[in-house]
């Protein structure tokens, strides 16, 4: 996490900490912060200040919309699903069918190249559902899906989607309008902030859903998706890593900075992911999982290094000072698609702001020992 951030929070602990709307300077000063960080969440993902919430994290706001939508909802219902998502896109849809008797529809992914399968998607919308619940990219295999396609395909049957853009929003700039979607959840701790779940919501949508809230609480959008108290000094951090990332490269307001520094990122993402993924394709043994590197998708892979276990493989990475994690990363589905369940899952490793190309060496390297080749060197590479 940048100092930038930790900054940010610890002033506001140490000079603001307040509740909202009181009549008192620091109480006042914490509306004006929850404001400005509004403003700054609706430069990074394309909206309007007035639609953007903030909740404890991700998973906890999309169990809280599916509850508001669902109350209008009921047998005969459906919501579509992805055997791609993280399980936070699945489960709270998944909770209205006992909770409504709504049903729900899993589009699976192709196992060769970790991607949608695209014609069962569109007959899944030609049943005019509810929903479509679909991640922007895949924070197991690193695909990232053309949600704007979706969502247009969804649009065109009368169905609203909603995008989690959790793993996405690190790596591409978000643009809600672009997408058009009605409704994107993200989580700040992804992009350098703190663990604090931000949703967008069209104007329209927010203002009508028929959300869990206190009577005496605000009726208006975008207060009325917050309950209770809300993790001030962790919305002062998210606007912070927000400005932090902008500061990074480029000119003119923040959305284009935004810009500037999301394709540079990008750039430099895309040229790791291909050093990684030459490196390791290169250890017998050793099979990669999802998209090639040159199809769409975030600079993170999934691995398996022979008969291994994903945890033995981590364990020694680590002691080189390598970390990777392993398991189902919650995207459940991917694993149990590859049979992987009993070996511990899938091996992952993401490039990310800070990562060098010192570090994918060693990566590649300390697997090639664990495979028992030694991996040849990258530096061949275009």
């Amino acid at each position: 996490m940048p100092r930038a951030v930790v900054d940010a929070m610890t002033e506001y602990l140490l000079h603001h900490n307040a509740n909202t709307h009181w009549r008192y300077p620091s109480s006042q000063e914490t509306d004006e912060m929850i404001d400005g960080a509004r403003r700054a969440m609706a430069d990074f993902l394309g909206a309007d200040p007035s639609e953007v919430a903030f909740g404890a994290n991700m998973t906890t706001l999309t169990f809280h919309l599916a509850r508001g939508l669902g109350r209008g909802w009921g047998p005969g219902d459906e919501v579509v699903v992805t055997e791609l998502d993280h399980h936070a896109n699945i489960a709270p849809w998944r909770a209205l069918e006992r909770d409504r008797g709504v049903s729900l529809r899993m589009v699976p992914m192709i196992a060769e190249t970790g991607q949608l399968d695209w014609d069962v998607l569109e007959q899944a919308l030609a049943r005019k559902p509810r929903l479509l619940a679909i991640g922007a990219a895949s924070n197991a295999l690193g695909t990232v899906t053309d949600v704007a396609r979706a969502a247009a395909v969804a649009r065109d049957a009368g169905t609203l989607t909603f995008v989690d853009a959790v793993h996405y929003a690190p790596h591409r700039l978000v643009d809600v309008r672009a997408i058009g979607c009605d409704f994107l959840a993200c989580s700040a701790y992804k992009f350098y902030g703190p663990h604090v779940g931000v949703l967008y919501g069209r104007s329209e949508r927010l203002a009508v859903v028929d959300v869990p809230k206190l009577e005496p609480a605000p009726e208006t959008a975008p207060e009325r998706l917050e309950t209770g108290t809300l993790n001030h000094e962790g919305i002062a951090g998210a606007a912070a890593a927000v400005e932090f990332l902008a500061s990074l490269c480029g000119d003119g307001g923040r959305r284009e900075r935004l810009r500037a520094v999301s394709s540079e990122l990008h750039r430099r993402g895309q040229s790791l992911l291909e050093r990684l993924a030459y490196g390791l394709g290169e250890i017998e043994g050793v099979r990669v999982y999802g998209p090639a590197a040159s199809a769409p998708r975030t600079p993170t892979i999934a691995f398996t290094v022979g008969d291994q276990t994903a945890d033995s493989v981590a364990d020694a990475l680590a002691d080189e000072a390598v970390f990777v994690s392993t398991g189902d990363f919650y995207a459940a589905g991917v694993v149990k698609r590859y049979g992987l369940g009993s070996r511990g899952g899938l091996v992952r490793a993401g490039c990310s702001a800070y990562t060098t190309a010192d570090e994918v060496e060693r990566l590649v390297a300390g697997v090639g020992r664990l495979a028992g080749r030694r991996a040849g060197p990258l530096s061949s590479l275009p």
